[in-house]
């Protein structure tokens, strides 16, 4: 395939992001409108530097996720710490228009050099599968804590759900420890040997590694929830660091379990779990929802806007190694 051909395909595809990008702003455009008066408060003296310190923490959130992905794809190739970030932000981009995080795995995968692309879509799905597991964990312990303080109804679905969360991240473990023996369960029938050379890269992962790429996804997830913090702090959500917390956890709990949708469900999805939550503690839902638009804007919007102008350095031919 030709450079030229390549570039307009580059080009092409960076125009439908913008485009894109741009009906997403414009979908979001209302949540202006609801919470202006709110937004004013961001500006004030007092806020500035929690402000800073949420913007300053974004790079770091990503950075976390770039050196997982850096450490992940070293089965299949060694990448740089930039590449690795270019490749998540343009996976965060790509994601926008696509179900399923598919946009994730084409960003990662496109950036790499290597003839043997195919084989690291087992480690994105291992890297977002730690990651999931993370939010599975301390939303399940999260949803535990909110069920035993509000007593929601009815109970017996409330019970429902955490055993089935539970059950979830013991699967989740089940797994993990069992990932060297994958080669066995892929050769059992024709199905799974065929997904082989998608996934077999995964038995390639030592416990050891594991564990270190888990601590990355806890990393992660800390930050994230200093940033929700600090934002419910600016708009005066003025509730007990614990509470705010638990909240957190189940913002985060749901927007996995509903990770099928794409990114542009993403901020109805927490502004609407973050308001159910909330509003059993008597928060104010103007506040509410204003600080999820604002980690949605600055975790998510912004990170997508780079993203795009680095879709232009997609790489859609390889070099054998």
């Amino acid at each position: 395939m030709s450079s030229r051909v390549l570039w307009w395909i580059k080009t092409i595809i960076f125009l439908i992001v913008i485009f894109l990008l741009y009906r997403l702003v414009q979908s979001k455009i209302k949540h202006f409108d609801e919470i202006e008066q709110s937004f004013k408060t961001l500006f004030l003296q007092k806020n500035i530097f929690l402000l800073i310190i949420i913007f300053l923490l974004t790079p770091i959130n990503w950075a976390f996720e770039a050196w997982k992905w850096q450490k992940l794809a070293l089965k299949v190739e060694k990448i740089n710490f930039v590449e690795a970030y270019k490749g998540v932000l343009i996976g965060l981009t790509l994601s926008t228009t696509t179900p399923m995080m598919i946009g994730d795995y084409a960003g990662k995968v496109l950036m790499l050099k290597t003839d043997k692309r195919l084989q690291s879509i087992g480690a994105i799905l291992l890297g977002n599968s730690l990651q999931m597991y993370v939010s599975l964990l301390f939303g399940t312990i999260s949803y535990l804590f909110f069920v035993i303080w509000v007593n929601p109804k009815p109970m017996f679905l409330h019970i429902f759900i955490i055993v089935l969360l539970m059950t979830c991240l013991i699967f989740g473990f089940f797994l993990s420890m069992n990932l060297p023996n994958l080669k066995v369960y892929l050769s059992r029938n024709k199905f799974f040997e065929y997904l082989k050379k998608y996934l077999g890269v995964l038995e390639n992962y030592t416990l050891l590694e594991l564990k270190k790429l888990f601590i990355i996804a806890i990393s992660r997830y800390v930050i994230f929830s200093i940033q929700f913090l600090l934002m419910f702090k600016i708009f005066e959500v003025n509730l007990p660091i614990y509470t705010l917390l638990v909240g957190v956890g189940i913002v985060f709990l749901t927007k996995t379990l509903i990770s099928v949708l794409n990114s542009l469900g993403d901020l109805s999805i927490r502004e609407l779990t973050s308001i159910y939550y909330f509003g059993f503690f008597g928060a104010k839902i103007i506040a509410v929802s204003s600080a999820t638009f604002m980690i949605w804007l600055v975790n998510i919007l912004l990170p997508i806007i780079i993203g795009s102008v680095f879709v232009l350095q997609l790489k859609f031919t390889t070099k054998r190694n």
